[in-house]
């Protein structure tokens, strides 16, 4: 089975100031499903007063401020850090990636050989599954690797997803149905026997997904079930979705 490598890049400045202004945004702001605005300003206390800005010129240079600063006084440090996560990355990866390829009944294409993992200063793990690209924070320890393993966890299902329905998904957002999918099925997939003993520390999807409904059970309840009586993982990945369409839609 062909396997991709992981490797540990810098993050370019631009990006890490890019994610900043988005979480600090009015859409993130207001969005319940993930404590964007306050984790960041955790991260940036210095921006704690960024509403006060007087125009938008002023709130990005405060951002920039921010973020280039940080960078640059712990460039020596972030440097160790990558070293640290690359020689990390090396004693697991493998055997994760292709426990999970084979419980996706996947394989993966050698024509996407790299998936760069970004150091920078982030209160969240960004990703493109379709780019093969995930960003993490320095500062970091367990969430960095339970964090890797979860954005390549949706790089596969991308894939597979898209194998299954004929190539031309587009990578979801919130709230489409796939993007709930995608994020609930991390705990099914990652706490799998054959692939949680590659993965270092237990993985969960967000909160939300494990609250009980008007029936006691929670959406992470009925995923579950779907996932341990399944006959295929297809079947499980196309089951899921119409669980997932009707519990939202509903």
């Amino acid at each position: 089975m062909f396997l991709p490598r992981v490797k540990v890049e810098l993050i370019n400045p631009e990006d890490n100031i890019r994610f900043i202004r988005n979480y600090l945004g009015k859409e993130k702001k207001d969005n319940t499903t993930r404590p964007f605005y306050e984790k960041t300003l955790a991260l940036y206390p210095e921006l704690r007063d960024i509403d006060r800005a007087v125009d938008e010129a002023e709130r990005e240079e405060m951002i920039r401020r921010a973020v280039t600063k940080r960078l640059e006084e712990n460039r020596e440090e972030i440097r160790k850090r990558m070293d640290y996560f690359s020689e990390r990355f090396d004693t697991f990866m493998d055997g994760f990636i292709e426990a999970s390829c084979r419980l996706f009944n996947y394989e993966w294409k050698p024509d996407q050989p790299v998936i760069t993992c970004y150091t920078g200063y982030l209160p969240f793990y960004p990703r493109s599954a379709a780019e093969k690209v995930f960003f993490v924070s320095y500062q970091d320890e367990e969430r960095v690797f339970s964090g890797a393993v979860h954005e390549i966890n949706h790089m596969i299902f991308f894939d597979k997803w898209n194998e299954m329905h004929g190539g031309n998904v587009t990578e979801p957002a919130w709230p489409d149905p796939l993007w709930y999918l995608e994020e609930i099925i991390v705990d099914p997939t990652l706490n799998e026997k054959s692939v949680r003993k590659h993965t270092l520390y237990e993985n969960r999807a967000y909160p939300q997904f494990y609250e009980p409904g008007e029936t006691g059970e929670s959406m992470m309840d009925r995923i579950l079930k779907l996932f341990r009586s399944r006959k295929s993982m297809e079947d499980f990945l196309e089951e899921a979705y119409a669980a997932i369409c009707k519990e939202i839609k509903g």
